[in-house]
């Protein structure tokens, strides 16, 4: 597998689930060389996603006092997630220590691209809010578009 495309959540907290969200729309492409996974709860499974792969996009949901609904994109390839390793994370450690932990263990893939969707609501319910899903639509269809080489994306709404 060349690619892994990770989605971190709790399909529990609203936009908390963006990431698990925007996972499973990836899984109805056809995406050669890309396997696609579910984290719900547990961040630090990632490090075993993080093996055997050239290139790791991480997607989950962020609280960052951004519009809801904005993405926020970094390659953390080369650098560290900014911010401190000691932010509050409803995941109990951070995205920031795992990644370095990878980069530590000698696991950390070539490239790195996290993004973080801005949630609106982390209160308990099991549906995005309409700014959240729509950003993880606009997402989900880029994101296929760079992984696809079947030419255009299908519409993800039926």
């Amino acid at each position: 597998m060349k690619t892994v495309v990770v989605g971190i959540g709790n399909d529990f907290r609203s936009d908390d689930g963006a990431g698990l969200a925007a996972a499973r729309a990836l899984m109805k492409f056809t995406l050669p060389d890309v396997g696609i996974v579910e984290l719900n709860g547990e961040v630090t499974r990632l490090l075993d996603s993080l093996q055997h792969c050239d290139t790791a996009i991480v997607i989950d949901a962020v609280q960052s006092q951004a519009i809801p609904g904005s993405i926020h994109r970094f390659d953390a390839s080369q650098n560290p997630l900014p911010g401190s390793h000691n932010q509050r994370s409803t995941h109990g450690i951070t995205l920031s220590s795992i990644l370095e932990l990878a980069r530590v263990q000698g696991v950390f893939p070539r490239q790195v691209l996290i993004y973080g969707i801005e949630g609106a609501s982390f209160e308990h319910g099991r549906t995005l809010t309409p700014q959240v899903e729509k950003a993880v639509e606009g997402l989900v269809r880029e994101i296929a578009e760079d992984l696809s080489d079947a030419g255009p994306v299908p519409s993800q709404r039926g």
